[in-house]
């Protein structure tokens, strides 16, 4: 009698041992890379997904942060997360273009006005934005594009001079991604483009390779790519737009529920891009005057207009991009 109470007994714990496990919560543990170095908007937003999305899944979902190009370049990352070894990426759709060629469209010179237009241009569920989501099932790439982003204005910087016109920049050795609508732009000017990974610049400019390049204020300070270039020209001629983009393996072994989280959590992430891009701007430009001597200087915008607004028709016709133009501005 006591044996049948005690294999009943053991029996029941071990029932109950197996029930327990089984409702016990699945943790996914996943990766996010970024190139840049912080402080920077991408790896604010990148803070931000980690805590909001391990916050709202209560813990299931935890994303672990590699900043500072500590998974690769751009398109390293990009290729890993195409693979499933990288989760998200959060980067430039300037170096993306190498996977999603329309996205060269956002490099188009002095292609937005101010924020709000741009801001309404790259929301999730824009007609611009569903049309680059179409493109990354389209293209079969493997990865999912969860929201665009702004990170700022991007200016030039260099070793040499202080740039104020076009004319300027004559003969300078400039670094550029690997898009051809950027090289196409900066060619106008005079300038030599030569294609460089972001993390090579620091050391492109010491030994000579470029003299010049251009970035966002963040960019450039998180960088500290002043110490090498210290004239810095507000040409502010493209709103820097950014990608957040997630592997479909990762995406697909998430439950739905969680997948849904991911999504509202990257479509604000999107938006703390755009918004701590534009604070950047003005306070880190602040910061590299007083603390560290940058010298920054206003250009003659209107000759920078002048030569590179009309390239915006004649640039996207050559890479077949006409109708996401008209998409962009079609967007009111």
């Amino acid at each position: 009698m006591k044996r049948s109470i005690i294999l009943m007994a053991t029996i029941m714990f071990v029932t109950c041992l197996m029930v327990g496990t089984s409702f016990a919560q699945k943790t996914y543990k996943m990766r996010l890379a970024t190139v840049v170095t912080p402080p920077h908007p991408w790896t604010i937003a990148a803070d931000f997904m980690a805590k909001e999305i391990e916050a709202r899944t209560n813990g299931a979902v935890k994303l672990t942060i590699h900043a500072s190009s500590g998974l690769g370049s751009d398109q390293t990352t990009i290729d890993e997360m195409r693979m499933g070894t990288i989760d998200f990426v959060i980067g430039g759709t300037a170096p993306a273009s190498a996977f999603v060629p329309e996205y060269q469209i956002f490099s188009l010179p002095y292609l937005f006005k101010n924020y709000d237009r741009y801001k309404r241009v790259t929301a999730v569920g824009s007609p611009v934005f569903k049309q680059f989501e179409k493109l990354y099932s389209d293209k079969k790439l493997g990865i999912k594009l969860l929201a665009l982003g702004g990170g700022g204005v991007r200016n030039t910087s260099t070793n040499l001079k202080p740039i104020v016109t076009p004319a300027d920049m004559k003969g300078m050795k400039m670094r550029v991604t690997g898009n051809p609508i950027v090289t196409k732009v900066w060619s106008a000017t005079g300038a030599m483009p030569s294609p460089l990974p972001w993390k090579e610049i620091y050391s492109a400019i010491q030994t000579g390779v470029v003299n010049t390049f251009d970035s966002s204020v963040s960019g450039y300070y998180g960088s500290r790519y002043y110490e090498v270039a210290p004239f810095h020209a507000k040409t502010e001629h493209q709103f820097m737009t950014s990608h957040i983009s997630m592997s479909n393996f990762a995406y697909k072994k998430l439950p739905a529920e969680y997948q849904k989280i991911v999504i509202q959590v990257a479509a604000e992430a999107g938006v703390l891009i755009t918004d701590k891009g534009k604070e950047f701007d003005s306070s880190r430009l602040k910061e590299l005057v007083e603390k560290y001597n940058v010298k920054v200087n206003e250009v003659d915008k209107e000759a920078f207009d002048k030569l590179f607004t009309p390239l915006q028709d004649e640039l996207a016709a050559s890479v077949k991009l006409t109708n996401i133009l008209k998409t962009i501005r079609s967007v009111k």
